[in-house]
């Protein structure tokens, strides 16, 4: 065991030194986070104890003159590989006129009974990263650009990174917090991202379950998006949602859950001026598929 654990030890100071040099992965506005937390946290693999399959979509509108909308797609694959140990491969796509964004994100979570009613999941995550610039697809150069530069000569731009995510979940009967490092290892300024989330489940009856819940997410420019949202949960059947996003964006959605296929929708509405002038109303789908 004790050679195992050093063995453990000296290949995680080699992954990090191997991606040292990497780039952040942008951060998804993800609004159905209660049914797609593996998408924001690596140690969320395997939370059902079941193999699950998502795919959530989300489009957001830019209103800026020759901007484009952001488009993104987040398909998981959730398996449990014992009573503890899972695994989770996570494929996100973002597009944005000539500006693509892929990973391919491969996880390994371990779940710690620490009593009868606490648990303790730690997650690890290793992905491949590529940025794709398609200068023939949307590529409008305004005075600030540099038409002479030798990267515009040429077709398309492209980057391959590698990736290392750290994620911890602490659950306490119906409380649970996760605080996840997206971007472990990289260098400065781009090894500062932390998401964090929590939720509690109230019982309002026998079959009524009310779960308030709040993401932070920050990005490497130090921004951050605190989205606060309130479920409402119907004997596993359905659900209703409310929230509020700190940027002036309020969100509403609902979700049915039928014979292992669950469906869900989220619409944004942005109610602030400053905001709506550059950004236009989000829609996000999402279908869990529980195998």
């Amino acid at each position: 065991m004790k050679y195992l654990a050093k063995n453990i030890v000296y290949s995680v100071v080699l992954v990090l030194f191997i991606i040292s040099s990497g780039k952040a992965q942008y951060q998804l506005n993800n609004r159905l986070i209660q049914q797609n937390k593996l998408g924001v946290n690596v140690a969320y693999a395997g939370e059902l104890d079941k193999m699950r399959m998502s795919l959530v979509a989300g489009s957001t509108p830019n209103k800026v003159e020759d901007a484009n909308t952001l488009n993104w797609q987040q398909l998981t694959l959730d398996l449990p590989l014992g009573s503890k140990l899972s695994t989770a491969t996570v494929f996100t796509k973002i597009t944005a006129g000539s500006f693509s964004q892929m990973q391919v994100k491969q996880a390994f979570a371990y779940r710690v009974d620490l009593s009868e009613n606490q648990t303790l999941s730690v997650g690890f995550g290793l992905s491949f990263n590529q940025q794709n610039i398609d200068f023939k697809t949307g590529f409008t150069p305004n005075s600030f650009v540099d038409l002479n530069d030798p990267y515009l000569s040429g077709e398309s731009f492209y980057e391959n990174k590698l990736g290392l995510e750290l994620g911890f979940v602490y659950k306490f009967k119906n409380f649970q917090f996760s605080v996840a490092l997206p971007s472990l290892g990289k260098e400065k300024p781009y090894n500062n991202e932390v998401t964090a989330y929590t939720e509690y489940k109230f019982k309002v009856g026998k079959e009524l379950d009310l779960v308030p819940s709040i993401l932070y997410a920050q990005t490497q420019s130090n921004r951050y998006e605190l989205t606060n949202s309130l479920n409402l949960n119907y004997q596993k059947r359905g659900w209703l949602q409310v929230g509020y996003v700190d940027n002036g964006q309020i969100n509403m959605g609902f979700g049915l859950n039928i014979k292992g296929l669950g469906v869900g929708y989220n619409f944004g509405y942005v109610q602030q001026d400053k905001v709506s002038a550059i950004f236009g109303n989000s829609h996000q789908f999402g279908l869990f598929f529980n195998l």
